[in-house]
């Protein structure tokens, strides 16, 4: 059974459970990183040395790195649907996700997300944060 490891608000880990069920997959969950620790053991490190997640254990297939697990999933489980064996066509979907990754995450999650929702209103950079709303409207 696909085992999915990382902490259901990490962003990342949220991308990989999205297209699990999607693809209505049978799975098991287990909590993570944050204040659910567990990154920095011997097991977990021999998963993925970075000690980051999500990871995803296969039936024995060990990938990390969000993009790397959809890809892995879509490949494995999607074709026809999340997943094209012509290349120039799944080269649409490939430039989406690392686009997101490359240019709209850091704007949004670093910026609009950390700089607003994570720090303490009386801690808010609110110019920083408004140029990052800015530049996600730009993007959008």
């Amino acid at each position: 059974m696909l085992t999915v490891y990382g902490r259901k608000s990490s962003f990342n880990v949220q991308k990989v459970m999205w297209l699990v069920a999607e693809l209505g997959l049978a799975h098991r969950h287990i909590e993570q990183g944050g204040s659910h620790g567990g990154l920095d053991t011997p097991e977990f490190r021999a998963m993925n040395p970075h000690g980051r997640v999500p990871v995803i254990d296969d039936e024995g297939t060990i990938v990390w790195e969000s993009h790397t697990i959809l890809r892995y999933l879509a490949a494995c489980y999607g074709r026809g649907t999340f997943w094209s064996d012509d290349a120039a066509h799944r080269s649409l979907s490939d430039r989406w996700m690392d686009w997101s990754q490359t240019t709209l995450q850091p704007d949004f999650l670093i910026g609009v997300f950390w700089g607003y929702y994570r720090t303490p209103a009386s801690e808010r950079n609110m110019a920083a944060v408004d140029a990052k709303v800015r530049r996600c409207g730009q993007h959008f």
